[in-house]
């Protein structure tokens, strides 16, 4: 297999963790396709599988079973990691094969720690500390409904995830690095 940090840096994460496969909601299949190496085929010969295309050596394969703005980006191990609209990461708790053709259900979005929402709750999130949290803010930033800095509107995605809608302030937020 190429290396994919030299043959494409989208898909590669600091931490040396290197995908083979995404598993894409409809949106992101779709914002990916444009880069594709290959035809749109399907995973098996059935008629009905699933549709899926190359970049390089990755291969992208809808799922229909994930938001339409996620991705689960698979290492040949099985590890997993669950994007959200490519801004947060959570590092899944399951082995997820790179052969799989399909899933069956949406396990991948509970949190085996606290059995709730993998947005609503930190124990999977890749990169987040307490100590990244800022100390003017309240604790539960779904409490603000103004930006502390320009006093736009907030938009709140999560639970400690919102942005303001008129300037750059967020918070919860991974920065995306290119």
């Amino acid at each position: 297999m190429n290396d994919l940090d030299t043959a494409n840096p989208y898909f590669t994460f600091q931490d040396g963790f290197v995908p083979v496969k995404i598993l894409a909601g409809n949106h992101i299949f779709e914002r990916l396709a444009p880069q594709r190496t290959s035809i749109i085929f399907g995973v098996t010969e059935l008629p009905w599988a699933v549709a899926a295309y190359r970049i390089d050596e990755l291969i992208v394969q809808l799922e229909p079973n994930l938001d339409e703005v996620d991705a689960i980006a698979i290492e040949n191990s099985g590890k997993a990691r669950l994007i959200r609209d490519n801004t947060v990461i959570y590092e899944l708790d399951c082995i997820i094969p790179p052969d799989i053709t399909g899933l069956h259900s949406n396990f991948f979005y509970r949190c085996p720690e606290c059995n709730g929402h993998v947005y609503e709750c930190t124990h999977l999130r890749i990169g987040h500390r307490k100590e990244d949290e800022s100390p003017s803010l309240p604790s539960v930033t779904s409490e603000l409904t103004t930006c502390p800095v320009c006093g736009g509107k907030i938009q709140h995605l999560a639970q400690g995830i919102s942005f303001c809608l008129d300037c750059d302030w967020e918070h919860g937020l991974e920065p995306i690095s290119r």
